[in-house]
């Protein structure tokens, strides 16, 4: 390209004019796409104003039609012999500013998310679980979205995943303390941002948790990988539950069964010292109870004769799930049993789906031969551990407290394993 200086203010005077708008517009496509300034432009329906303009600049006679033709070699000498330009691609940066080759750029977007792609398959090699997820990712065009299609944030958000799962699993480590570690600023890992988005979602396909986004199940993904959020909140209720380990969480637990005391474990206890391989717990039969107040009933009427009993408190928190799920991974059996509700039938289910359990004593036999209380609200929901349920309590339609069969749950909290 020469290197002739360009006359601005005369260039603009000459092309840069409302006539001839449509001409830039085209040049400018043309060049975006790749394409050289050179041939003929063609422009449809043109206007009176946009045929003199045209005519007049390349000192031609008067056209007619309704189609107007620029040969552009011609437009180009015509610039270069005016002095204000030495070719139409230095008019048109001049005027337009640098114009991108789309074709080219987007080619070269294109080997760079290739490359991203080869890069992740790489890097995440070793948790299969999450490089399978993260080309779907890819492929899908959602890292794109979160970020914001730059492929250099991309690599970034892959940079800081890698991050996080070489870290996981932790032993019972707060989320604030994880993000400041890795990142240097304790609100890292805050939900909203898109490494926020990929880490929570990794950490449940890497605890092999079931995600939805909310704050519940948030907390739950990253407790499957012994993050904590919230730690000492919304604490589990146990009675009479042995641990043979001997730390912290083991030695309270046996300190409070040898009395029958009723005992709160909070998430931080659970994840700092899990009772996954816990030898006093595997065969061992444990009951699941939805109401504070059986467990009241139970260490006041059967004491240390009561076998392990767990509250879930009606809909419950992550940290029940997460003593839930370690008593299953100990070898621990555990049962079920809660209000005859609605409401009762969505915690039964969550308990069983979740959290491992069997039915206990919740059955349609059991809902007709319990006492009845008042009516209850909405429709029952699916019971797949018992069709009928569903059918007896849609035909009966009254609630069932837990406590009012207590004496029947009792016969089972007596037998031992």
């Amino acid at each position: 390209m020469s290197s002739a200086p360009i006359d601005l203010p005369r260039l603009r005077a000459l092309l840069d004019t409302p006539p001839l708008r449509r001409v830039l517009d085209a040049l400018e496509k043309r060049q975006r796409l790749g394409r050289p300034l050179t041939g003929t432009l063609t422009l449809t329906d043109a206007t009176d104003g946009e045929r003199t303009s045209i005519d007049e600049l390349l000192g031609r006679s008067a056209t007619i039609g309704r189609s107007l033709r620029v040969n552009l070699p011609e437009l180009a000498d015509a610039l270069r012999l005016a002095e204000v330009a030495p070719s139409l691609e230095a008019a048109l940066e001049a005027l337009r500013g640098p114009v991108g080759n789309a074709k080219a750029e987007a080619a070269a977007m294109q080997q760079e998310w290739h490359s991203l792609s080869t890069a992740a398959a790489s890097q995440l090699q070793p948790w299969p679980e999450i490089g399978g997820w993260f080309q779907v990712l890819i492929r899908t065009g959602v890292l794109k979205r979160l970020a914001r299609g730059s492929a250099e944030d991309a690599r970034q958000l892959l940079h800081d995943l890698v991050a996080i799962c070489r870290i996981l699993p932790v032993a019972g480590e707060p989320l604030p303390a994880i993000a400041a570690r890795l990142f240097g600023d304790a609100h890292a890992l805050d939900p909203g941002t898109p490494r926020a988005t990929l880490a929570v979602r990794a950490a449940a396909r890497l605890g092999r948790v079931p995600f939805a986004d909310d704050a519940e199940t948030r907390r739950m993904a990253w407790a499957s990988v012994g993050v904590m959020c919230d730690e000492l909140s919304a604490p589990v209720l146990v009675l009479n539950l042995r641990a043979a380990s001997d730390t912290p969480l083991g030695r309270l637990l046996r300190s409070a069964a040898a009395d029958a005391e009723p005992l709160h474990l909070s998430q931080l206890l659970l994840l700092r010292h899990p009772l996954n391989g816990d030898s006093a717990l595997r065969d061992r039969t444990i009951f699941v109870c939805e109401n504070p107040a059986i467990v009241a009933l139970a260490a006041r009427r059967l004491g240390i004769r009561c076998a392990p009993l767990v509250c879930v408190n009606g809909q419950f928190a992550t940290t029940t799930l997460v003593l839930l799920r370690q008593l299953r991974t100990a070898g621990a059996r555990l049962y079920y049993h809660g209000d005859f509700d609605p409401a009762g039938l969505q915690i039964a289910h969550r308990v069983m789906v979740e959290g491992g359990a069997a039915p206990w004593q919740y059955d349609a036999v059991r809902y007709r031969s319990a006492p009845k209380s008042v009516a209850f609200a909405g429709r029952p929901g699916p019971t797949p551990w018992d069709p009928a349920l569903q059918a007896a309590m849609r035909d009966d339609g009254r609630l069932v407290h837990e406590e009012a069969v207590f004496d029947q749950l009792a016969v089972d909290l007596c037998r031992s394993d």
